[in-house]
Formats: structure tokens, sequence, C-alpha cells
């Protein structure tokens, strides 16, 4: 695994080592991958893996800003209105989502396949948008990473449909907002 590091630490100023190409040196923002909660740090040479670098929580970049750190003084303005703006986001979603089979519509058809799809709408909020056919059927904010909430509608539609359910697939623009740009997810979703 390597080192793990804090963002707000010395990690660009310590001497990395690859073990697979012997390369010896400091790391710097390009030598990141970025992931949900860490970047990965990788060697420049190679690009084997050194260690990860975990993103700094609000508390952290407050600390980090009240001892003086000057990326940390830059940052947390939009850190703090980036966290304001997700729970009202987290708030309208918890008064808008689908939470019931009875609030879809009824449809016709004996074999109903559902797509579940992504766009950006008119407000520049995401929405995955559930549609058969040309027929759009529930409209929410979407959230990166969220295969559960997947799962759910996908539940509430079997509700709903009974046996004339017989699919829900993420159209390609959808995949990587719905899985976290982790294929490995991707790969394990479930239409049926």
């Amino acid at each position: 695994m390597g080192k793990v590091c804090k963002y707000y630490s010395n990690w660009q100023h310590e001497v990395f080592t690859c073990s697979e190409c012997g390369w010896t040196g400091n790391v710097s923002h390009e030598d990141l991958e970025a992931g949900d909660v860490a970047a990965i740090i990788e060697c420049p040479k190679c690009y084997r893996s050194l260690g990860v670098l975990l993103y700094p929580n609000l508390e952290e970049t407050k600390e980090a800003a009240a001892n003086g750190n000057e990326e940390a003084i830059k940052g947390l303005p939009s850190f703090e209105s980036r966290i304001e703006r997700n729970w009202e986001l987290l708030d309208r979603f918890e008064q808008e989502k689908l939470r019931s089979a009875n609030q879809l519509p009824d449809l016709d058809g004996e074999a109903l396949e559902f797509d579940w799809d992504f766009e950006k709408g008119e407000d520049g909020e995401f929405y995955q948008v559930i549609r058969t056919g040309d027929a759009e059927v529930w409209r929410e904010l979407a959230f990166f990473n969220n295969v559960p909430r997947f799962e759910e509608i996908k539940g509430m539609l079997k509700a709903k449909y009974g046996t004339r359910f017989k699919s829900l697939t993420p159209i390609q623009a959808s995949i990587e907002w719905l899985s976290g740009d982790n294929l490995g997810k991707a790969l394990q979703i479930s239409h049926v």
C-alpha cells in the first residue's frame, strides 16, 4: 500500500521510493490519481502506487487555515460553500425523491424495459431520469457513486409493475456517474 499521507502534511517534501522501478524522489499534484476519499500517489516513472493522500475534511481544513497554511486559507471559503450547497441538495433530494411504488405512473405494456438515464437540468443540477421508450417515468436529483439508489428504484419498479418489469438498464452516459467511476462496480450492476 505504501505511505498514507494527510493532505495538509509535508507529503510533497517526503522522499518516496518505488519498489518496482527504483525511482526515488519527491512527488507533486501531477503524480496523483484522484479517487473518492483519497488520491493514489503514483511513481512518476512507472505509475506504480507509492501510497495514498487522504483528502482533508472541513475540520482539518479549518485547523490548517488557523495554523497559517496558505492553501487551506485560500480554499476554506469554497470548501464551506460546497458543503453548504451539498446539504441543500441532500435536503431537496429527500423532499423530492421517489419514496414509494405508488408514486410511479400506471403504464401499458406486457414487457416494460426501463432506462436509467442521466442529464443536466435547466437549473444546472444533474438528474437521474427513468424512462421506458420515450416516456419519462421518474426524475430526481442524481448523486455520484449511487448504486444503492439504483437498486432501491429498481425494487420500486418491480413492486409497481410486477412480472411486467423486465429490466432497468443504465445508459452509457449514466454509468460513470452511477458507479463513481469504478468499472468493477459498474460491471456488478444487475439490470433485472
